[in-house]
C-alpha cells in the first residue's frame, strides 16, 4: 500500500483545446493553465517505489481552501462536503495522468476508484490524500 498527502491546490484536467495549424487540427492545453502546477505536485510527492504490476485501486480524499465568504470568526468552522467545479472525475483523471507512468504502467490497471471532496474545516490543510493499493483477483465484492 502507498499512502501519501500533497499540499497543494486541487486542479480539475480541463478539456483540450483545438487549433489548426495549416490545415491540420492540432489538440493541446495553454502552458499557463494550473492543472501542469497541480500534477508537478503530485509527481513531486509521489514516494519512489516499484509500479504496481496488477490491478489497482486508488482512493483520493481532496481538500479544499474554505473560500472567504463562508469563513467565520465567532464560531467553529466545520468541514461540509464540496459540492461545486471541479468535477470529481476531471480531478482524478488529472491525478490518474499524473501518476501514470510512476506509481503503475498505464491507468488501465485501475480496477477501483473512490473520490471525496471536501472542504476543510479549523486546522485543516488543504490539498490531496492519495492511497494506492494492489488487488487480488479473490477481492470481488458482489
Amino acid at each position: 500500500m502507498i499512502q501519501f498527502f500533497v499540499k497543494c491546490d486541487p486542479v480539475g484536467q480541463p478539456r483540450h483545446r483545438v487549433s489548426t495549424v495549416r490545415g491540420h487540427a492540432r489538440l493541446y492545453l495553454p502552458a499557463k493553465h494550473p492543472v501542469h502546477k497541480f500534477k508537478a505536485a503530485i509527481k513531486a510527492a509521489f514516494p519512489r517505489q516499484k509500479k504496481v504490476p496488477n490491478a489497482i485501486e486508488i482512493i483520493v480524499s481532496v481538500w479544499f481552501a474554505r473560500p472567504k465568504s463562508k469563513t467565520r470568526k465567532t464560531i467553529p468552522n466545520l468541514r461540509y462536503w464540496h459540492t461545486t467545479k471541479p468535477d470529481a472525475d476531471n480531478i482524478l483523471k488529472a491525478i490518474l495522468d499524473a501518476l501514470n507512468g510512476l506509481a503503475w504502467v498505464d491507468d488501465c490497471q485501475i480496477a477501483s476508484a473512490t473520490i471525496k471532496k471536501c472542504v476543510c474545516g479549523d486546522g485543516d490543510i488543504s490539498g490531496v490524500f492519495i492511497s494506492i493499493e494492489e488487488i487480488a483477483n479473490e477481492d470481488f465484492d458482489r
